[in-house]
């Protein structure tokens, strides 16, 4: 049964004396599928009572029924973490940690058993609405004449986490491990589509590397909104974690007394990345690029390489290439991983480098970044400034995200995910 199909039923005593109409069930959270403990009956003129479920008999047609008469029966105390369905669920956003969304639930599902009445789902189907407006069966006949069939769309509870009103905002019914164990990518896809209070709540509960990895997934304008509502050290914390050339996109879309006092509190370090990535313009390969890459010296030998990626590889944002940079930081050669596994160790990397390496200066349009990239079939491409010196590199992912119209962008998986 339909927690619609229930609403509004006359509800009578053991005498048959009328008590009021149903007006909501009362459960409390904590099992899977929670059993439905208190009833809340609308006496009229704005009055109603709580009852324990277990006074009620079962639905005896179109009406409700007590054991008792209605001066004996017991009443029932809301507890504050207890659910009302109908205030608390019925046309509230839920998030489904199944297929990681934000739903409205049109309608609540139950489950009678010899033990009781449980909750088992929300529907947040089309025909879970027209059964709440009691039009079902005119859509249904419609349904059959136009061969269109409303659909019921059935989440189990197990898969639900709630929100509810709290202290004059959105919060969270329920802990939310479960959505902070999900992919970063489910985790944007879910924050992007609640509202600001709801999107803090769940934001703040995710420690500093989730948070991290979870932010740049999400909607330019989402990503502000969250900074927004951070304090200074904490988003920090966060921007610090991220590679610089992410962090450098949401700095640069804050406010420029918020985006100091944030780089105020960030390590020098980080710090010194992001800020020289801000002076540049976001539609070039100064804006583009990461300063994290892997480099090496000519006189490397190969086993020397390979120790110094196991140090340092974990870190970088790609290990496809390894550049090569002399004593001044200019370019002068690169190596793949497939050329330096199969040197020989003690062989110098000057031997087997490639000389000639394609690049694009600071200044570089994202046009000629994707050209070159396309034209030589780069995953990454070196950034460097007029006196051949290495700034960062831009990788295809970066660079397919500004070309790509925006509605695509969202669609593409990023390639360099840590």
């Amino acid at each position: 049964m339909f927690l619609s199909e229930l609403l509004g039923k006359p509800v009578l005593d053991a005498l048959d004396e009328r008590v009021g109409t149903l007006a909501d069930l009362v459960v409390t959270p904590g099992a899977q599928f929670p059993a439905v403990t208190a009833a809340v009956i609308s006496l009229g003129r704005g009055a109603s009572q709580v009852v324990q479920w277990s006074q009620i008999a079962v639905a005896e047609g179109d009406s409700l029924r007590l054991r008792a008469a209605k001066d004996a029966v017991k009443p029932y105390q809301v507890k504050d973490d207890d659910l009302l369905l109908k205030r608390d669920v019925l046309d509230k956003q839920i998030v489904d940690v199944h297929d990681y969304r934000v739903v409205r639930v049109n309608d609540v599902r139950l489950e009678e058993s010899e033990s009781g009445l449980f909750l088992v789902g929300v529907d947040t189907g089309m025909r879970g609405l027209l059964r709440r407006l009691r039009l079902e069966g005119v859509a249904d006949r419609i349904a059959r004449r136009i061969k269109w069939r409303p659909h019921t769309h059935i989440i189990a509870w197990s898969d639900v986490e709630t929100f509810e009103r709290s202290e004059g905002r959105i919060r969270l019914r329920v802990p939310i491990e479960r959505i902070a164990k999900l992919h970063p990518a489910d985790i944007a896809k879910i924050i992007d589509e609640l509202d600001p209070a709801q999107r803090q709540e769940v934001f703040e509960s995710l420690d500093v590397e989730t948070a991290a990895e979870t932010l740049p997934e999400t909607d330019p304008s989402v990503q502000v909104s969250i900074v927004e509502s951070l304090d200074e050290e904490r988003a920090a914390d966060i921007l610090e974690e991220m590679e610089p050339d992410e962090a450098a996109d949401v700095l640069g879309d804050l406010p420029a007394d918020r985006r100091e006092d944030i780089l105020s509190e960030m390590e020098p370090e980080e710090r010194e990345d992001v800020e020289e990535l801000l002076e540049y313009s976001d539609e070039t390969a100064g804006g583009l690029m990461t300063t994290e890459f892997i480099s090496i010296t000519p006189d490397m030998t190969a086993s020397q390489v390979i120790k110094h990626l196991r140090k340092v590889g974990p870190d970088a944002e790609t290990v496809y290439y390894i550049y090569v940079l002399d004593s001044a930081e200019r370019l002068v050669g690169v190596i793949s991983l497939r050329d330096l596994i199969v040197a020989p160790p003690r062989k110098k990397v000057e031997s087997f480098m490639v000389k000639q390496v394609i690049h694009v200066h600071l200044g570089a349009t994202i046009q000629e970044i994707a050209q070159a990239m396309e034209d030589y079939n780069l995953l990454a491409i070196p950034v460097v400034d007029d006196e051949n010196r290495m700034q960062g590199i831009v990788t295809f992912d970066d660079a397919l995200q500004k070309v790509l119209p925006e509605d695509w962008r969202r669609r593409i998986p990023k390639v360099w995910s840590r």
